[in-house]
């Protein structure tokens, strides 16, 4: 069975027609009946499956120049140039080889039975199961797959894995890495949701590794065997091919196939083929130094040169417009993915993206010492912003974010203080607060944002713009501590402690008023 030679993927044509068509099929008919759209049994093996769409078409029909990579853009290869083209990769893809088979150990000796719901990151941990509190995802759910989602489950596993037990590395880009892909609406097809997110040949030599190691093995990690990471040794990027970014494989897993009817426990469809079981071995590759994967930012803290770029991940609080500023402009130290860089860098691809409703999808999961809590996933927009306007951008939309998170601090002590005697010492989760601050601004940054782009030059707007976001965060803000100040007291109602707990939040508003009075070029 083979991963892109196989007719198993399932896709929308621009007719509505659902049917599944091999990876390398992704062109056939593209001018009279293109196909659209993918489709996935969960959303994190769609985000995956993009991830690694985008990793194959990289590898195998990379443009030399942006110019070339404008042209592919509105006239794709033909069929049977792409078909050639990626089909070269054949031998790469095979799912249930007795040698090398896709994103598993090259030679699994000395490899341990591992129960199957390991490939899926929200499965119950060990100690769930042990201490019985899986109360979310049930045990024993899993039981067989079908052979390619399970080759995409197990794709999934080492692009987000935080690791899956005591031995287990976690992924090239750490445990829980937030990706960030370009796409267009429903109205462009899949070829062009893909290509937005090719660097050409020009950019991607920027990329961490060494690209005269140009054999397989050194792109795709399980066609040799797993440089152990026992003692700790790492694999560095400067020993593969940079284009392995795509293809990370921190864990030694080998599937174990049945030839026999039944269910796939994702699909609920019915195979002749069953993925069974896992066998695991530890000590995979421990990814060490610069990695610096295409579709994920990273936080490079300048004043610590001895330490490596760390990729940004999903956090507990969701994905909302506070990480707007990092994964789609340069923001304190945090750098944007490459392929969100290049689409300011290249003035073709601003040109596609000026002409086009274009959204940047962050995905990832919310991951903490291994263990997984949530998936999360938004769109953000994406605008074609030159070198220069986005640094403008950046600074003014940092400073509006900033301002925001001074206020949403202020209500976050003002509830607390009117809620207890000593609110500094007072525990409790109230990260609700922050969620509802954060969710109900979202549109109002939003449509300021737009107007924003489209008046950088003009200060008098820009300064009305720094008005209508200061009365939207206080109108919030006030609505919010109303609220919730008088709904749950420790000790009784204390309309002395509210009294002053509001005056405390007025001071917070006038803080935050400062903050904002530096963007309009006023004196603190």
């Amino acid at each position: 069975m083979n991963l892109i030679k196989d007719p198993w993927l399932p896709v929308v044509r621009k007719d509505g027609v659902k049917e599944k068509i091999a990876v390398h099929q992704l062109l056939d008919n593209y001018k009279v009946n293109p196909v659209m759209e993918l489709e996935a049994p969960r959303p994190d093996f769609k985000n995956a499956l993009y991830q690694l769409l985008i990793g194959i078409v990289q590898v195998a029909a990379m443009p030399e120049r942006e110019r070339n990579w404008k042209i592919l853009f509105s006239e794709p290869y033909n069929s049977e140039d792409f078909s050639k083209r990626v089909l070269k990769y054949e031998d790469c893809f095979e799912i249930d080889s007795e040698g090398p088979a896709f994103m598993q150990d090259f030679k699994p000796e000395d490899a341990k039975p591992m129960s199957l719901a390991k490939l899926f990151l929200d499965s119950p941990s060990d100690n769930a199961l042990k201490l019985n509190t899986d109360h979310f995802v049930k045990r024993n759910t899993i039981n067989s797959i079908g052979p390619y989602w399970g080759a995409i489950a197990l794709y999934t596993l080492q692009t987000f894995t935080a690791g899956i037990g005591s031995g287990h590395r976690v992924g090239l880009r750490g445990g829980g890495p937030l990706s960030t892909i370009i796409r267009f609406d429903s109205n462009h097809t899949l070829w062009e949701n893909i290509w937005i997110n090719i660097l050409s040949e020009e950019f991607a030599k920027d990329l961490p590794g060494d690209s005269v190691k140009n054999q397989v093995s050194d792109i795709f990690p399980w066609m040799k065997p797993t440089k152990s990471s026992k003692n700790d040794i790492g694999l560095f990027a400067e020993e593969c091919h940079p284009f392995h970014h795509y293809f990370g494989m921190p864990t030694r897993l080998r599937l174990a196939f049945e030839t026999k009817e039944g269910l796939c426990n994702v699909t609920g469809e019915t195979q002749n083929v069953l993925i069974t079981g896992l066998k695991s071995n530890t000590h995979g590759n421990n990814y060490s130094g610069v990695w610096l994967h295409p579709l994920n930012a990273y936080r490079d803290d300048k004043k610590k040169k001895e330490t490596e770029p760390l990729s940004m991940k999903a956090q507990p609080t969701g994905i909302d417009y506070r990480y707007w500023s990092g994964l789609i402009v340069p923001f304190d130290d945090v750098i944007p993915a490459k392929n969100i860089f290049v689409s300011q860098q290249s003035a073709y691809r601003r040109d596609i993206i000026e002409l086009n409703s274009t959204v940047v999808w962050a995905a990832g999961y919310d991951t903490d010492k291994g263990k997984t809590r949530n998936w999360y996933e938004s769109t953000m927009p994406i605008y074609p912003l030159n070198p220069k306007d986005t640094e403008a951008v950046a600074d003014f939309v940092g400073g509006l974010i900033a301002s925001a998170h001074e206020l949403s601090s202020s209500l976050r002590y003002a509830v607390k203080s009117a809620w207890f005697g000593s609110p500094k010492d007072a525990k409790g989760d109230i990260s609700f607060l922050d969620s509802a601050f954060w969710q109900n601004t979202e549109s109002s940054f939003y449509s300021l944002l737009e107007r924003l782009v489209n008046n950088l030059e003009n200060d008098d707007i820009k300064n009305s713009l720094v008005d209508e976001w200061g009365k939207a965060l206080i109108k919030e803000a006030e609505t919010l501590f109303d609220s919730n100040a008088l709904a749950q007291q420790e000790d009784g109602l204390n309309m002395k402690r509210v009294i002053k707990a509001r005056r405390g939040l007025n001071a917070g508003i006038g803080k935050m008023i400062n903050k904002l009075s530096i963007l309009k070029g006023e004196e603190e």
